[in-house]
């Protein structure tokens, strides 16, 4: 019966083990830089990547979250229930049995702070203050753990150019302004609306007299207009809805003269390109600044974009209704709007801002492209996943 007991055991560690897989860790010319065994990767932040598997420990096998550097070596031990990524210097984690959040840095030293059981993460865009929460209240901390802002509002959980739109948890009536990271009020909480706002170019949108206006940073209205709703404003153009049930988009100037016509039943803003997706008699297409349309309006949708995913892709409608955005037949668009010849492909996937795109060859295995689309590393995987900070994870 001993003997069996042992036996159970050491197959209930091997089944333990076995869900750990071989990942290969690559560099951007496909040269291995380390092996890992785990269940699951995540992408490279700040010089630590978040791993989860399954670890050996004092003959038990313990499976949790934990982090590798780029020389693949485990800093913080893989036994974390909850954990998110190393956006700046520290991140939140959560122990097993525990149900709030410790702060911890990248030596995975804690950072005394109350005990949040919600959380946001820290970003790349806004490493020193994230936002938690009390009791259904927002607050924010900084990544000493101090608690900066106190815990008494809802609204934007990030600071865009600076400022946060945010209201009392606590009001009689829902009014939405503006605070800075130090949790100064720097345009009054005095805009009723259905929601937070954010700046851009040095605008916000805010409700007034229940219209939609833009307002600077000192909460002096800039633009408003009886034209439409305004939804946002980019390039100098201002998008609106001119229509009942949200149809009739358009682009006005800061005149208060169309300069793109309301003729659209869709629309987004212009990206950083300057192009956006428009939508009309239910087919997606994209148009520049100017209005020109320079994709044509005859997809079920389109989605990413030049600068950050290397191209456009197009979803062709379907025959006798929707059908899967992984099978439905696409059209790709590089960087000069070009249809792409995809007789070697699959398909390809965004690039995240990098210098590899995703490919899968008609085998279904997978490799990456440059941005012109030339092969950088052969399709020799049977998964991929995206680089980031030069490195990406692939399975043989």
């Amino acid at each position: 019966m001993r003997h069996i007991l042992l036996l159970i055991a050491i197959l209930v560690n091997m089944a333990g083990y076995s869900k750990n897989k071989n990942w290969t860790c690559i560099n951007e010319n496909g040269e291995t830089i380390f092996r890992l065994e785990a269940m699951r990767v995540y992408e490279f932040k700040n010089g630590l990547a978040r791993v989860y598997k399954n670890t050996l420990v004092n003959n038990q096998w313990v499976t949790g979250y934990g982090y590798v550097n780029i020389k693949g070596e485990v800093v913080i031990p893989c036994d974390l229930d909850k954990a998110m990524d190393f956006e700046s210097d520290v991140t939140w984690v959560q122990k097993k049995g525990e149900d709030f959040y410790r702060l911890i840095n990248k030596k995975g030293k804690e950072i005394p702070t109350k005990q949040y059981k919600k959380v946001k993460n820290f970003f790349d865009f806004q490493k020193d203050i994230c936002a938690v929460y009390e009791d259904g209240k927002m607050g924010f901390v900084d990544s000493t753990g101090k608690e900066r802002i106190p815990c008494q509002y809802i609204g934007s959980s990030v600071f865009t150019e600076g400022l946060a739109s945010v209201c009392m948890v606590d009001a009689k009536e829902e009014a939405y302004g503006f605070i800075n990271k130090n949790g100064e009020v720097i345009i009054p909480l005095a805009y009723k609306q259905s929601g937070s706002s954010s700046f851009k170019n040095g605008l916000a949108r805010a409700s007034v007299g229940g219209k939609t206006v833009l307002v600077d940073k000192t909460g002096k209205i800039v633009f408003q207009t009886k034209k439409g709703n305004i939804q946002g404003q980019t390039f100098g153009r201002i998008l609106v809805i001119t229509k009942p049930n949200r149809r009739g988009w358009g682009w006005l100037n800061f005149e208060d003269k169309f300069v793109i016509d309301p003729d659209y039943d869709y629309a987004m803003n212009f990206n950083e390109d300057g192009y956006a997706i428009v939508e009309k008699n239910g087919l997606k297409g994209v148009i520049d600044t100017t209005g020109q349309v320079i994709i044509p309006l005859k997809y079920e949708t389109v989605y990413h974009d030049i600068s950050k995913d290397g191209f456009f892709a197009g979803v062709l409608p379907g025959k006798g209704g929707a059908v899967s955005m992984a099978n439905a037949k696409k059209d790709y668009y590089d960087k000069n709007l070009n249809l792409l010849s995809m007789e070697n492909f699959r398909y390809i996937m965004s690039a995240r801002s990098g210098e590899r795109i995703i490919f899968s060859d008609m085998n279904n295995r997978k490799g990456y492209l440059n941005r012109n689309f030339e092969v950088a590393i052969p399709a020799q995987y049977s998964k991929v996943n995206f680089y980031s900070e030069g490195l990406a994870w692939v399975l043989d």
